[in-house]
């Protein structure tokens, strides 16, 4: 396992998904507000090219961060991104920061494993600094493949530093632990009765579109809008958490059934369970072989 290759700075981020939320639809649009924006990044000895500015480090960065979706045209914000926007317009930059620590935290605990290697050497209570060298050799022990100049660790921590969910001492990093805390206890905010209730329904509205076979991605857009409309912040990782609760729900019961399909093809912003990856998903009910 690697840790993710970050091109973007975590000072730019904001700014891109203001680009692409205000351009969706305007591909023309949105590859000159990020150029633009990111000009303001690059110093004045730096000369910016706009297809690098959004084909080599706007884009990728944005869709490793898990706030993008689709391609070209296509592009805009998925509901994390959307909600990262909300969360700005709401609280101003400190709620940004806060919020997209959340997905950070997400990110780290699925890919790179940094936030509990530093976490490792703690009491429990207090948290104690962890020298780089460190670092690199507990996450080398965990499977991580890393090294002592590895560009994708060093680029990775000022996301995690921006966020204050690592904090630089003297004596090394440390984790913050208490905002750890915080962002594990929000995780499941949104009843789960509630979230099934949103999610048939935001089924059988696809269904009537699409078909028996709904696109995954299209199902957690739909639900996560249903959601941030009631003011929650729900995330891509909740859904995929509380969609896997569901799925250990009706696999014992009769009346209704879930039923995952694999892509044809490699098909992007499908979702893992059980380590397999899905793209559709059909729900139907036993008795009346329909919602």
């Amino acid at each position: 396992m690697k840790i993710m290759i970050m091109k973007a700075t975590p000072r730019m981020i904001l700014g891109l998904l203001q680009c692409i939320d205000k351009n969706e639809g305007n591909i023309s649009n949105m590859k000159n507000c990020i150029h633009m924006h990111l000009e303001r990044f690059g110093g004045k000895k730096k000369q910016r090219n706009v297809r690098s500015d959004v084909y080599g480090v706007a884009f990728p960065s944005l869709r490793k961060l898990k706030l993008t979706r689709g391609h070209g045209q296509l592009l805009k914000l998925n509901c994390n991104g959307k909600m990262l926007i909300r969360c700005d317009s709401i609280g101003g930059t400190e709620e940004f920061r806060y919020h997209f620590g959340r997905i950070l935290y997400e990110i780290d605990e699925a890919t790179s494993k940094v936030l509990s290697s530093l976490a490792e050497v703690s009491d429990g209570i207090r948290p104690n600094p962890m020298t780089y060298g460190q670092l690199v050799q507990t996450l080398t022990r965990k499977g991580i493949d890393t090294f002592e100049k590895d560009e994708r660790l060093r680029k990775w921590l000022p996301f995690l530093e921006f966020v204050g969910l690592v904090i630089e001492q003297q004596q090394g990093l440390q984790a913050n632990l208490a905002l750890m805390e915080e962002y594990k206890a929000e995780r499941a905010t949104v009843s789960f009765d509630k979230f099934e209730k949103l999610l048939f329904e935001e089924y059988g509205e696809l269904q009537k579109k699409e078909g028996i076979y709904v696109s995954i991605c299209m199902l957690v857009e739909r639900t996560c809008a249903r959601l941030r409309e009631t003011g929650e912040f729900f995330t891509t990782f909740d859904f995929e958490r509380y969609f896997a609760d569901l799925l250990n729900k009706y696999s014992s019961l009769q009346e209704r059934k879930i039923l995952l399909s694999q892509p044809g093809k490699r098909e992007e912003e499908g979702i893992y369970i059980d380590n397999t990856y899905y793209y559709f998903v059909s729900i139907y009910d036993v008795k009346e072989n329909q919602l």
